[in-house]
């Protein structure tokens, strides 16, 4: 009887377990949707390289590459350098300093790093990170070959030393083979030359070993080697008589073939390494490529500044004698996959992949097309290395890790490891030459902002009487609770719908009607929401139809109603995350999760509230598509304004899973696709900090930073991200009320400088109600504490940006502590960052104050 029911058991288990695995299999393993959004990279064949005919020689001791109506490109054939020189002001930029050999600073490795273009660190057999570069390790060898391609140049670089200490006279060889490869091939004087040169082993019997006199005679080694070459003996002949002496297979040598491109594309140079065609050999693995380190640099003589995307944007002038600290950061920040092998300091991100030389009659505007999401940027001054000012990009085309190894004595070590691919991308770097009018860093900020109309990045805003009030309110928050003593977690009602109505009618009161409302916690539960593939609109905040009579509300006023939701960081008190399987995970296996953040500015922030919803895991980006699909359907059935996302355009990461390795710059296009699609549902966007792969789809800004950080090397702080975008896009930096340091004059007239609207974050119930929640850093949010505050703010800077709200901001100029903006309505405004008055063209400007003039004063 007991076997008559055991089979069916038995089989219904069978049919489970089945049923399970292949949903593991089809929902996890094989899904692969993201494929489809990544991207295809091109390849040109290339061709005999034959030089143009060049009757102007304008460039001399160089071949002319390719020209057009703006430029033409030289290139040395020998040392491989380039140069372009710019038809419209006889200006000539060189890809290396023409005087390098006069440097009295730069000796040994520095001096080759002068001539070279590209410099490859690499993780050797022993996973120790050396490095290369192709002055030494390819030029000077002649190891590279030329090939022409349209409108361009490429230099194809062997790095390596393919020969041993001896060149290819071999230490060892047989008696048998040097007589059937040299001796049968030579004269009989040469032989004897060769004879005298070598004795017999008296350990390997028919064998004959090089003499120490000969090893040590140059001339000798010369003539012998000419010898050996004479005869037809080659480096492969050597390894395999090294082989049969030492009974082992000759390893392989370390060398990296890397081709470098170079075209003309109308005012602009594009140099481009792709790195499919890239090979190592010898048990190397490059980690990171740094390309065309001195393009365009300033002498010690010359008067300029380099700039780089330091938060805002900052300027650092040549030969400043800050010789203890270069510039370095990561576009877009610090992958948190990598991040944990170093410690990062809350510093304002690289959100524009840019950077630029500023000389005296002319300027370099350089922008990474491609690859920028494993780029970091570099600058230094004259000085310490050598003589010279610069700027470069480093790509890092293969990630690293460590994993930590625990013996049975129970003592552990970290063992580094390197990814066993590198990434198949193209590594492109666009320069544009500026000319003399426009070369300054107001001009690199006007050429690429018109290069972003013109490619649809940007849309001129249209005109507005007001600029917009940004405010975070409040909504549900996730507190503890308990009946009969269980604990449960239950979303706490802050501000509700109505009564963010109410904070909208007091702001009416204030004649303030363009009101930019980002709703935090309005769904699955609260602001540390549940994944966000199902919308459950919070019932005690008013549920769906009282969410969208606020939204309704908003923008019968003028204002507009973004729901805020994460889709990268997923809290630790989300039920249907499974973090197993849909977390990125570390190279060596563990899965990446992100600490306690500031819900506002998504900073670290240090103090322990024991919260587990403040913990988060990062969401792979292979399964980001899954959740953004579901989503769209959902939020396409809500009619409210717009979307704000926490954390897209924001956090950029990879996934190193072994099996499946998503590198950041595949991430890069999976997220930039998911923006769009979200865009398509018809929604406003709006987006957290504003990495450049999101402006095309954005609406408004956030977090967006308007300041830089102070490093050392940095002379001037500059809005240089504000200066491309205003006009286009609105923008505002972090709340008012929740940043002691911006309660000033001094923050307003910042404000004004960047063209920024102001932003609050707040709330109809005293925040002292979440004391005891994962928002206990919302300390200050009770609206009517700050509505008198937020009118005088906004009043003030409304009074004087409301006039420029979709102009242009062509102009930054800095005269003696006053920073002078003009628009291109004609309007001016002078703000003074001084503690004193000032009078710059003749206008007036108070302490820590603001002027204006021009248009309706």
């Amino acid at each position: 009887m007991k076997k008559k029911y055991l089979l069916p058991v038995i089989l219904t288990a069978l049919v489970l377990v089945g049923t399970y695995v292949a949903y593991l299999a089809f929902h996890f393993y094989l899904f692969d949707d993201y494929k489809k959004l990544l991207v295809n990279y091109s390849y040109e064949e290339g061709t005999e390289f034959v030089a143009l005919q060049d009757s102007a020689h304008y460039v001399q001791g160089m071949d002319l590459v390719a020209e057009n109506d703006t430029l033409m490109l030289y290139a040395n054939l020998e040392t491989t350098e380039v140069a372009v020189y710019d038809k419209r002001n006889g200006q000539i930029t060189y890809s290396n300093p023409v005087d390098r050999e006069s440097d009295e600073i730069a000796t040994g490795v520095n001096k080759n790093l002068l001539g070279s273009q590209i410099v490859v660190d690499y993780f050797d057999s022993g996973l120790t990170l050396a490095s290369m570069n192709n002055y030494e390790k390819s030029i000077l060898k002649n190891q590279f070959t030329i090939e022409r391609i349209e409108n361009g140049i490429r230099f194809t670089y062997l790095l390596g030393d393919l020969e041993n200490e001896l060149g290819i006279v071999p230490p060892v060889i047989s008696q048998e083979r040097l007589t059937t490869l040299v001796l049968d091939h030579v004269t009989e004087k040469q032989a004897r030359t060769v004879k005298a040169s070598y004795q017999d082993m008296k350990d390997k019997e028919g064998f004959l070993e090089l003499a120490k006199g000969t090893r040590a005679s140059k001339v000798g080694m010369k003539k012998l080697k000419a010898i050996f070459e004479e005869a037809g003996y080659t480096q492969e002949d050597c390894d395999e008589d090294a082989a049969a002496a030492s009974g082992q297979e000759v390893k392989e040598k370390v060398t990296f073939t890397i081709p470098l491109e170079y075209r003309l594309i109308d005012d602009k140079l594009e140099v481009n390494i792709p790195t499919e065609k890239v090979k190592e050999t010898g048990n190397a693995q490059i980690a990171a490529m740094k390309v065309l380190s001195y393009f365009g640099a300033g002498a010690s003589d010359e008067e300029g500044y380099m700039f780089v995307p330091n938060g805002s944007g900052s300027l650092i002038n040549f030969n400043n004698g800050k010789k203890t600290e270069q510039y370095n950061a990561y576009v877009y920040g610090m992958d948190i996959v990598s991040q944990s092998l170093v410690s990062v300091e809350n510093t304002e991100k690289i959100r524009l992949p840019i950077y630029g030389i500023k000389k005296e009659n002319n300027a370099i505007f350089a922008r990474i097309t491609s690859g920028e999401s494993v780029a970091s940027i570099t600058a230094d001054v004259s000085g310490k290395l050598n003589s010279y000012n610069y700027v470069y990009p480093t790509f890092v085309i293969r990630g690293s890790d460590v994993a930590s190894m625990f013996g049975a004595t129970g003592a552990g070590a970290d063992m580094p490891i390197a990814e066993k691919n590198f990434y198949k991308l193209n590594l492109t770097i666009q320069y544009a030459f500026l000319d003399t009018d426009e070369a300054s860093y107001s001009g690199m900020a006007n050429y690429f902002r018109n290069e972003l109309l013109i490619e649809g990045t940007l849309t001129k805003l249209e005109e507005s009487s007001s600029i917009p009030l940004y405010v975070d309110v409040v909504g549900g928050v996730q507190q503890q609770a308990d009946v009969l003593g269980i604990p449960y977690y239950a979303s706490y009602p802050l501000t509700t719908f109505d009564e963010a109505g109410e904070i909208v009618d007091a702001l009416n009161d204030e004649n303030i009607s363009n009101i930019k409302m980002n709703y935090l916690g309005w769904f699955n539960r609260g602001y540390y929401h549940d994944v966000p593939d199902k919308i459950k609109v919070i019932s005690k905040l008013g549920g769906k139809k009282d969410l969208e009579s606020l939204s309704q509300k908003l923008e019968e006023q003028g204002g507009a109603l973004f729901g805020d939701v994460a889709f990268q960081r997923v809290s630790f008190s989300s039920k249907r995350f499974n973090y197993k399987m849909e977390s990125s995970r570390y190279y060596a296996g563990s899965i990446v999760t992100g600490g306690r953040k500031n819900p506002v500015t998504m900073s670290q922030v240090s103090s322990v509230g024991g919260y587990m919803e403040t913990l988060n895991d990062a969401l792979s980006p292979k399964f980001l598509v899954r959740y953004v699909d579901k989503f769209s359907d959902k939020i396409d059935k809500i009619d409210i304004t717009g979307i704000s996302l926490r954390d897209m355009a924001d956090d950029l990461h990879a996934d190193r899973k072994r099996t499946e390795i998503i590198n950041r710059e595949e991430s890069k296009y999976i997220v930039q696709s998911s923006i769009a699609q979200l865009e398509e549902t018809g929604k406003e966007i709006m987006v957290n900090g504003g990495d450049f792969y999101s402006l095309a789809y954005v609406d408004d800004i956030v977090n967006m930073p308007l300041t830089n950080n102070e490093f050392y090397i940095v002379d001037e702080e500059i809005p240089f991200y504000q200066m491309v975008v205003h006009g286009c896009i609105n923008y505002t930096g972090t709340a008012l009320n929740l940043d002691g340091n911006l309660q000033s004059t001094e923050a307003l007239a910042k404000l004004i400088e960047a063209g920024a609207s102001p932003r609050y974050t707040l709330s109809y119930k005293d925040s002292s109600k979440i004391k005891y929640s994962g928002l206990a850093s919302l300390y200050s949010t009770q609206y009517e504490e700050w509505m008198e505050d937020l009118s005088s703010t906004y009043s003030t800077i409304n009074e004087v940006l409301a006039k420029v709200s979709n102009s242009f901001m062509i102009e930054h100029e800095i005269i003696e502590g006053v920073r002078k903006i003009t628009y291109d309505n004609g309007i001016v405004i002078y703000v003074n960052l001084t503690n004193e008055d000032a009078r710059v063209d003749n206008v007036l400007v108070s302490a820590n104050g603001y002027a204006m003039k021009g248009g309706a004063e």
